[in-house]
């Protein structure tokens, strides 16, 4: 099909999608009043807009930036209560509901990873969390570990085969 122009960008929620040249669509984590902290919002929208692009014929690329002064500050800490809300008093119960929550979070890394189309990372400012790969000026990449304990939902990485 022909290449569909350049427009104005599409509000997803917390996200943006824009048609920056005929082939390539630039996907901007929205939420710069939290340094583009994903929320469980955020998560779910990021796969059903990967899973959208990956079937897409007139979009061959995808660039991945965020709004305002960062990256992404990672998960949204204020909605990590919500990941257990609702879940089994009996602990057993508890962790195969918390690993079901978890799984459902991964899987848009999983559809990143599993889009066909080059995916590139624009990335700027503080990338934390989620993000916490960021290139050093040199194309060497580096990956810092504070030790503080890890939610294991996957990472960038993933998404952009590094």
């Amino acid at each position: 099909p022909p290449p569909a122009p350049p427009g104005p960008p599409r509000s997803l929620g917390t996200l943006r999608l824009q048609r920056e040249r005929p082939h390539v669509l630039h996907l901007q984590l929205h939420r710069p009043q939290k340094r583009n902290a994903l929320n469980l919002q955020c998560w779910r929208e990021l796969r059903e807009c990967f899973q959208e692009l990956s079937q897409d014929p007139s979009c061959r690329a995808i660039v991945v930036s965020g709004a305002g002064s960062a990256f992404t500050a990672g998960i949204d800490l204020s909605d990590l209560a919500s990941l257990v809300s609702g879940l089994p008093e009996e602990v057993a119960r508890r962790a195969w509901g918390l690993r079901q929550r978890i799984l459902e979070l991964q899987e848009s890394f999983t559809a990143m990873e599993r889009c066909p189309k080059p995916v590139i990372a624009a990335v700027h400012g503080p990338c934390i969390g989620a993000g916490e790969r960021s290139g050093n000026g040199n194309g060497d990449l580096g990956l810092g570990d504070l030790g503080l304990g890890d939610l294991g939902l996957g990472d960038w990485e993933r998404g952009f085969g590094i």
